[in-house]
């Protein structure tokens, strides 16, 4: 019998797939080292200091009011996009620039694969320092009390929009392998800001909206505070910054040279799928209306977004008058009594806190600047119109004629009550309107025509009364004038 050695065991030889990964995360090291994006970050944060945070800092300590310029205008975006592409151009064009495409080609990996590497990399420091130098600004904004709740889904759309310009700018250096390639998509990119800012100044509604830097709708003064951030309109936004991403990307690999067959399939399929993304959500952009705490869009809308922010409002009784506010102007409320107005004399029918918009400067909602005793005007409209129950139209004439005759008695003259009422939207309409009758008709369509005159006539006369027999009647028939039972001849 002759004994036979057993065959020693031959080590298994690892999967190709699973060298795979590692060699893609090797290559993505490599182009994360010497990638150009991090010289540039220096320049993209003085940029970002002086446009974005530094105007920031004139507005009042509320996250809708304080991030109305970087995020809801898009300022961001403004600040990283051109200096994004220019630099991703760079990168894109490097093989071309240096004149080693064909060496590229014949490599061990296809072309579309290194270009990836090389696109990620150069992503991941704009997109990464985006998201840095946004979390510090709101830390600062933090750090200072601000109040109310930060704008979450727009810091995400400012990050797409970097990947979105980072992936264009890569795309015009890959097909336009020049030293130009760089300026050419930075200027680009700065001319299609300015059309999208421009476009959105001017188009309040329709496809419009979907535009990153369009500052319609995207968050109201309320968002934050009494309702949470609407995320339809980001989530619009960030579907057309992907599809272009898609988009951009896809191109690279449909060359022949960028790899086999059935990877430039792959790219065809990348490519479709970014161009329908973008497609979809400028359709669903046209969809949208305005509701009271942004854009709402209807396929992308949730209900449980409309319900109000839960809040125990905090109260002050100096005085015996109890003065009532959302928590988040619990710092206000110690000076609610020296900045409430009053109507109607002393003592006075109603006080209204002004302390919670005192804005410095301009009120920052407005398509032009505005005084501060302005909006205090309208604001003061705005309190006696809902004070007489007029609802969302200009009211009944009897509701017209006290609310005029209380506008008097805070201060506000008959003369300077029609612009100020219309500055605020609640101005009655055009002369030819159906006249209202009754509680009914608290909505758009009320005369100002012949009756207006009668309305100021009933107004004169409730604004000539002594202030003690004016109060008492105004007490016996306010629920009479909210209801709008009252008519002008009632009125004493």
């Amino acid at each position: 019998m002759t004994a036979t050695a057993a065959a020693p065991a031959q080590p298994r030889t690892p999967r190709a797939a699973s060298a795979v990964p590692l060699a893609g995360a090797r290559l993505l090291w490599v182009e994360l080292r010497h990638n150009a994006m991090p010289f540039i970050l220096p320049l993209i944060a003085a940029l970002l200091w002086f446009d974005s945070y530094r105007p920031s800092m004139t507005q009042p300590p509320v996250w809708a009011w304080r991030t109305f310029w970087n995020m809801g205008q898009g300022h961001t975006i403004i600040d990283f996009g051109p200096f994004v592409a220019g630099v991703a151009a760079w990168m894109g064009s490097r093989e071309g620039r240096r004149a080693i495409t064909d060496l590229i080609t014949a490599a061990a990996r296809p072309r579309w694969i290194t270009q990836l590497a090389t696109w990620a990399a150069t992503a991941i420091w704009a997109v990464g320092a985006y998201l840095v130098f946004a979390g510090v600004m709101f830390g600062v904004y933090v750090a200072q009390g601000i109040l109310g709740a930060p704008p979450w889904w727009w810091v995400a759309v400012g990050a797409v929009a970097v990947a979105a310009f980072s992936a264009a700018g890569f795309a015009v250096g890959a097909f336009y392998p020049s030293r130009f390639a760089a300026p050419l998509a930075a200027f680009g990119s700065v001319v299609v800001l300015m059309m999208s800012s421009q476009t959105g100044f001017r188009d309040t509604s329709g496809w419009a909206l979907i535009l990153p830097t369009n500052s319609n709708g995207n968050y109201q003064s309320p968002s934050g505070i009494f309702y949470p951030y609407l995320p339809d309109l980001p989530i619009a936004r960030m579907m057309l910054l992907a599809g272009i991403t898609l988009a951009a990307v896809g191109l690279l690999g449909l060359p022949s040279r960028a790899g086999s067959l059935r990877l430039r399939w792959t790219a065809a399929v990348v490519t479709l799928a970014g161009v329908v993304m973008a497609g979809t959500a400028i359709g669903l952009a046209t969809t949208a209306r305005l509701g009271p705490a942004g854009i709402v869009i209807p396929a992308l809308h949730d209900a449980a977004n409309d319900r109000e922010i839960p809040a125990t409002p905090v109260c002050s009784h100096t005085a015996g008058t109890p003065v009532c506010l959302n928590p988040v102007y619990r710092p206000y409320l110690a000076d609610a009594y020296e900045e409430a107005m009053t109507i109607s004399g002393h003592p006075p029918v109603l006080g209204v806190p002004l302390g919670t918009f005192l804005l410095p400067g301009t009120s920052g909602f407005t398509s032009a600047p505005v005084r501060f005793a302005d909006f205090a005007s309208q604001l003061q409209a705005l309190a006696v119109h809902a004070f007489v129950g007029a609802g969302a139209g200009p009211g009944t004439m009897a509701q017209q004629a006290v609310q005029a005759a209380l506008l008097q008695g805070a201060g506000m003259p008959f003369a300077a009550q029609p612009k100020v009422l219309g500055q605020a939207g609640v101005a009655p309409p055009p002369p030819g309107a159906p006249a209202p009758t009754g509680a009914g008709a608290a909505g758009p369509g009320h005369d100002v025509g012949p009756a207006s005159r009668s309305v100021y006539a009933a107004a004169h006369r409730l604004a000539a009364l002594p202030a003690a027999a004016r109060r008492a009647w105004l007490t016996a028939h306010l629920a009479a004038v909210q209801s709008g039972q009252l008519t002008l001849a009632q009125l004493p």
